[in-house]
């Protein structure tokens, strides 16, 4: 290779690297994309519904709620919101006042009953903020006398890439002191293809005397370590401790930070938790729904060139879960808010734009999670062991659990291509 080639290397290689800063959303991939993946001739296909009939078909095989449903959902279900078209099963939502409630949507569940096997529906969410598209195992006909009633989520997925898994124990209760009733369970929030580490290289400095980090996510947000810095030359390892020589803007002595509360729940959590160069804190922010912000203030306007921060909760499987959705980072400039830089985890990452298999492999001593056909999740099985049905259901929740409820969501739908039941070959 002579020296003009080599020369026209470097050059592409600085470029890309200099993309690559300041678009990190572009170069998103799955964090998780080398985990175990399923191989499925080691199963046999023992039931299964591909939805490739007339809509008057699909009564043969399911059963539809009609009626209103309670607790925490917020809307009606009825057969006429469940339609098979074109090879596809839509559970749909519609902005109508039916059985006491404002929206209706759609709910089915299996008229056979499954054992121990693999589970499998692939489908797109509903393509907004507000809607809870499930995949789930429930006995909706008779228990077996001395089982317990066990639902497993095998995914309770909430626009635009958030999925929940949730074993629940109906059986075991327990009332609280201040007389509420709950059960046994285990959920987790899962951002799969999200992003934990965010860098902004900003080409042409800033001069503010206040920055902020604002979003919507439809659930709390954590940040781990927050960094200012200000120049944007090579950033640090966003997962490992400053050098000595190395300032953050947002942890120093004349900085204040303001955020819109702490966390909801009882997890620790401090504003300064997010500067203190430990991995081991983090702040959380308060509520579900809604604009959620941390923001630094200094007494004399800083320049600023790059700003990079680490999200989410680390797990003991190295993954990361609750990454931010969305958010802009903000300067304030003339008396009032200036966006600077804003990142939308719907661009790269929809899926309701984009089908995806969910999949649960149930055992008598395992419950083992799948997302497109890799294995994420593996939970002791202390519950369930008598048999269920398949149920795919559209919900509308009370306090915003996915997101808010508004009228972008009428007329949307949950888009099923399949359901498929395996069990193991021998």
């Amino acid at each position: 290779m002579n020296k003009i080639n080599i020369y026209i290397v470097i050059i592409l290689f600085l470029v890309l690297s200099s993309m690559y800063a300041q678009n990190p959303e572009k170069n998103q991939t799955s964090i998780f994309e080398n985990y175990e993946q399923l191989d499925l001739s080691n199963w046999k296909l023992i039931w299964q519904d591909e939805f490739d009939y007339s809509d008057k078909k699909l009564d043969k095989k399911w059963i539809s709620q009609n009626g209103p449903t309670g607790d925490f959902v917020i809307c009606s279900r009825w057969r006429e919101n469940a339609e098979v078209k074109d090879g596809v099963l839509e559970l749909k939502v519609k902005k109508e006042q039916r059985a006491g409630e404002d929206w209706t949507c759609g709910n089915v569940w299996t008229k056979e009953t499954f054992g121990y096997g693999y589970f499998e529906a692939k489908y797109k969410y509903v393509a907004s903020y507000g809607a809870n598209n499930s995949f789930w195992l429930w006995p909706k006909f008779k228990l077996p006398e001395g089982e317990k009633a066990c639902e497993v989520d095998i995914n309770e997925g909430h626009f635009p890439n958030f999925i929940n898994t949730n074993i629940h124990n109906w059986t075991d209760t327990e009332t609280k002191p201040n007389g509420k009733v709950t059960h046994e369970s285990n959920q987790i929030h899962h951002t799969l293809t999200g992003q934990s580490v965010h860098e902004i290289k900003l080409e042409d400095k800033i001069a503010t005397k206040k920055l902020r980090l604002v979003s919507n996510t439809p659930s709390s947000i954590q940040i781990t370590e927050f960094r200012i810095f200000k120049d944007n030359k090579a950033l640090p390892n966003a997962e490992k401790a400053l050098k000595k020589n190395r300032v953050n803007l947002a942890n120093t002595k004349r900085v204040k930070i303001n955020t819109n509360g702490n966390n909801f729940g009882d997890l620790a959590s401090e504003p300064n938790f997010a500067t203190d160069d430990k991995f081991d804190t983090r702040w959380v922010s308060k509520g579900n729904s809604g604009e959620k912000w941390i923001e630094f203030q200094w007494e004399e306007p800083q320049s600023i060139g790059a700003i990079q921060f680490l999200n989410g909760w680390l797990q003991a499987d190295g993954l990361r879960k609750n990454l931010i959705a969305d958010y802009k980072i903000q300067i304030w400039e003339n008396n009032s808010w200036k966006d600077i830089y804003e990142y939308d985890v719907s661009k790269t990452s929809n899926f309701g734009e984009e089908y995806h298999t969910y999949g649960l492999e149930w055992d008598e001593d395992y419950f083992k999670f799948y997302f497109d056909g890799k294995l994420y999740r593996k939970v002791r099985n202390k519950v369930c062991f008598s048999k269920t049905n398949i149920l795919l259901s559209l919900a509308l929740l009370k306090q915003a659990y996915a997101g808010p409820v508004t009228d972008d969501l009428d007329g949307k739908s949950m888009k099923i291509d399949y359901v498929r039941y395996y069990k193991p070959k021998k």
